[in-house]
């Protein structure tokens, strides 16, 4: 496995372990440190301009890592470790000063920190079943035999170790004891989409490849629908069952009454190749659910978006938004989800008016591949009005409809994920 697959997958799989405390949870304590060190890095990186330094306050790398599950300890070890790697500098009032970095050089940064830590076979194998189970579904019995074998565990480690990684590491399991297939959120990210979409197919009704076909069109030209829309045209059950096997993304965006969810397609993310290594923890998905909301929501007094494409094209530029109209309400209420990850600075410009500017140019690039010539669905994202604060990535919103499956859902679920793993 390269770095950057490898950094990825420690960015995610620590995100997970934040809120799991339980008895396995030190099996894996390389994978939350080294990944922590690198969420923290994403976090204060700034546009990929490798020769432009960025200094930061110590202030707002503090609030940026309390509102990311960065905990102090952390925190300041981790700036430390950046420092000595060359990647930052601290200076004499406690501001960080970051070169520009990419995507790919905070994963690259966060492998080498793993290694570093001479991680357990334990480890190794979580991070080696989480990549195989992203090609295609594994039997459970075949992932213990073969971590087993590959990593020189016990079979009982092989086993208690694939039941901690369902609970921390990104990987789910579906059908019977003993007869159980592993898979994960990566299964439709790999290339392969429209091949693997097609084995899916095949197990359908002819009505419902009618039905899914017509979602699939829509997509393809607004880039994104509001999920009770999908729903409403698969049918509820299809529509819980294609969701639950990967088929389509689901995510949520939350305001402070009600949590709203939309639905794009994982294949609009490969146009950057492998979607997973670009977008690790959602940074560019929570920018296109920020600015669905503006768009669909936000009135035109408080600054409603009516050109997405042209927006997001403006921030990759590097221009301040509502800079020339000196700021505007709603930068001020709808994006803190995004100044909590540090993908935007939003500025007070005067009172109740604000500008904004991006942060990190390659997560408006690829928000830029679901943003389609200015058709970011118009349908996508229906709330109350009250400010978008918060967003639920696909891994965590797929979960929350599997555990409302029935058992005909979960055999639809298996026996497509079998079709995924044997080829047909």
């Amino acid at each position: 496995m390269d770095n950057k697959t490898k950094g990825a997958w420690l960015l995610a799989q620590s995100k997970n372990l934040d809120g799991y405390s339980g008895a396995g949870a030190a099996r894996l304590e390389n994978i939350s440190y080294a990944g922590k060190v690198g969420r923290l890095y994403n976090l204060i990186r700034r546009q990929s301009d490798e020769s432009t330094t960025f200094a930061i306050s110590r202030q707002t790398v503090d609030n940026a890592c309390q509102l990311s599950g960065i905990d102090k300890s952390a925190r300041t070890l981790g700036l430390e470790l950046l420092k000595n790697a060359g990647r930052i500098d601290i200076t004499s009032d406690g501001s960080i000063a970051v070169l520009g970095a990419t995507t790919q050089a905070v994963l690259e940064a966060t492998a080498e920190l793993f290694d570093e830590q001479k991680p357990t076979s334990d480890e190794q194998a979580i991070l080696d079943l989480s990549e195989r189970v992203s090609g295609k579904p594994f039997r459970r019995a075949e992932a213990e035999e073969y971590i087993s074998d590959t990593h020189k565990l016990r079979k009982a480690e092989a086993t208690t170790l694939v039941d901690l990684s369902k609970k921390t590491a990104l990987i789910d399991e579906e059908g019977e004891p003993g007869r159980g297939l592993l898979f994960n959120s990566h299964t439709f990210r790999d290339g392969k989409y429209a091949e693997k979409a097609h084995r899916v197919l095949e197990q359908l009704k002819a009505d419902e490849r009618v039905r899914l076909s017509e979602v699939q069109d829509k997509l393809t030209r607004s880039g994104a629908l509001y999920d009770a829309d999908v729903e409403k045209m698969l049918g509820a059950e299809l529509y819980k069952r294609l969701i639950s096997v990967g088929l389509f993304d689901r995510m949520e965006v939350s305001n402070s009454t009600e949590s709203v969810g939309y639905v794009a397609s994982p294949n609009d993310f490969q146009k950057y190749g492998r979607p997973f290594e670009e977008d690790p923890i959602d940074d560019a998905k929570a920018l296109i659910a920020s600015l669905t909301y503006g768009q669909t929501r936000s009135s035109a007094t408080r600054g409603q978006i009516t050109m997405p494409d042209a927006l997001i094209r403006a921030l990759v530029r590097g221009d301040e938004l509502a800079a020339r109209a000196g700021g505007i309400r709603a930068i001020g209420e709808d994006y803190r989800e995004l100044e909590a990850r540090q993908v935007v600075d939003v500025t007070e410009r005067s009172h109740g008016r604000y500008t904004m500017r991006l942060l990190k140019k390659d997560v408006g690039e690829l928000a830029l591949t679901i943003i389609r010539g200015g058709a970011a669905s118009q349908e996508a994202v229906l709330m109350d009005g009250s400010p978008a604060r918060a967003f639920k990535g696909p891994h965590a919103a797929r979960n929350e409809v599997r555990e409302k499956n029935n058992l005909s859902d979960k055999r639809f679920v298996h026996d497509a994920l079998d079709r995924l793993r044997s080829g047909g």
